[in-house]
């Protein structure tokens, strides 16, 4: 039996038991499928002792999503604002963002798949966080379009596509070994550079 409290669960260790738990039963099940009743049987404690931390069900997958999108931001957008050129500022935020992705997998996938259940206001605060990501992104293209290193006629358009490129990732990808999952991170971020550079400026007519 697993070393949970029956009663109750207190401090930041039990708080993410309930995490991982909701993270894997949404992976697997899907946020709509999975109840908090069978978050409590996964973790061996009352439901009740999870409404003392969390009021519902929606607030776990709030949690589930602000945490991985704050901490992504916190790894990912500093390769974005370094002092360096553009083409470099691309390549190493693609590279982290590749390899956040499959390390924090579940997480990733429930923000993706499932964060449109939240309620309007938490799902606001989410995708404002994605929104940074993405436009502190889109800056550095228009950077790089000045610079003449890229050539595309809307930066903020180039940034979703890279953006909706890695995310597919977790979905799908299962690398062999380390030595796999950097090979892809660097084949992606020469995918995004080709993109940029090759990116149409005008359309056909």
């Amino acid at each position: 039996m697993r070393n949970v409290d029956r009663a109750a669960l207190g401090g930041n260790l039990r708080i993410e038991q309930v995490l991982e738990s909701a993270t894997r039963l949404f992976t697997e099940k899907g946020y709509e499928a999975a109840g908090v009743r069978d978050i409590a049987a996964d973790l061996e404690i009352r439901p009740s002792s999870l409404y003392h931390h969390f009021p519902g069900k929606q607030h776990i997958l709030f949690a589930i999503c602000m945490r991985m999108q704050t901490d992504f931001n916190a790894e990912v957008m500093p390769e974005l604002i370094a002092n360096r050129p553009p083409d470099e500022a691309i390549a190493s935020a693609v590279r982290r963002h590749v390899l956040f992705g499959h390390r924090r997998k579940g997480e990733v996938v429930v923000n993706i798949r499932e964060r449109r259940s939240l309620p309007a206001e938490q799902l606001a605060q989410v995708n404002g966080l994605r929104r940074e990501y993405r436009d502190t992104m889109a800056r550095v293209i228009e950077a790089g379009c000045e610079q003449g290193m890229f050539r595309v006629g809307e930066p903020k358009l180039a940034a979703m596509a890279i953006v909706d490129m890695i995310n597919g990732l977790p979905h799908w990808f299962k690398p062999r070994d380390e030595e796999d999952l950097e090979r892809v991170a660097d084949l992606y971020a020469r995918a995004a550079l080709a993109l940029l550079a090759g990116w149409e400026t005008t359309g056909s007519g």
